[in-house]
């Protein structure tokens, strides 16, 4: 069956000096029909041409709303045509999108605590999955540690201030690599702080970013912490 649609903007909104978030629906009305976690091809046309890139779906499914979506988007200067095209769009846009894809996702460890690992927009699919699961009144325990360079790069940091205050069970640490004199949480990179986040015998770990990081983070969850392999879970964005 085919999953290709059409995706309609209806809002956008800087998160940072490089970040947008953009809101889509499907023009056919019909539900999305994805799991938090997944993500989506989209089409963009650009100077270039028509050009394919994927993106992770940044928002939790909406009962109200099934046919909504959100995604966020870094603007790359340098060989980013997809980004600035992306930048530029106007509410009413449209857009071929396919999807949903992905096995990154919380199905069948729904009921086990977790450690959430992200950096920049490899935070999107995490939200997703933390705002799913907030929505049942109890749960296991759910932590974020989310690592940006500035203050100013922390997407979404009031709405994941306001989890963390009205939701025991999920806690947010938040680590800058370029911090501020007087920047009082974290600092440096999101591998560094693991095993004070970690408690025996351990929760399962799901970490989105950049291969790089990605790899700095398994190598101190095996090597360090002892971790199997089947309990961590990532998807790289590059």
């Amino acid at each position: 069956m085919s999953t290709r649609r059409t995706a309609e903007l209806l809002a956008a909104a800087h998160l940072s000096p490089t970040v947008k978030a953009f809101e889509f629906r499907c023009t056919d009305g019909e539900p999305l029909a994805f799991v938090a976690g997944q993500w989506l091809n989209f089409d963009v046309p650009t100077d270039q041409g028509v050009m394919r890139r994927a993106y992770s779906i940044a928002s939790p499914p909406d009962a109200q709303h099934p046919e909504r979506f959100e995604i966020a988007v870094t603007r790359v200067e340098d060989g980013g045509s997809v980004s600035r095209a992306l930048h530029a769009l106007e509410p009413g846009a449209q857009l071929a999108i396919d999807g949903p894809h992905g096995f990154f996702t919380r199905e069948r460890e729904r009921d086990l605590p977790a450690l959430f690992v992200g950096t920049g927009t490899g935070v999107c699919p995490l939200r997703a999955m933390i705002g799913d699961e907030l929505r049942a009144p109890g749960g296991p325990k759910l932590t974020l540690l989310f690592g940006v360079r500035t203050e100013a790069d922390v997407l979404w940091r009031e709405q994941l201030e306001a989890w963390a205050r009205d939701h025991p069970r999920f806690s947010l640490h938040v680590t800058l690599s370029r911090p501020p004199p007087d920047w009082r949480g974290l600092r440096g990179y999101v591998q560094h702080h693991l095993p004070q986040l970690i408690e025996p015998p351990g929760p399962h770990v799901y970490v989105c970013g950049l291969t790089k990081m990605i790899t700095e983070v398994r190598r101190a969850l095996k090597q360090d912490l002892g971790y199997d392999r089947r309990m961590i879970h990532s998807e790289r964005y590059d």
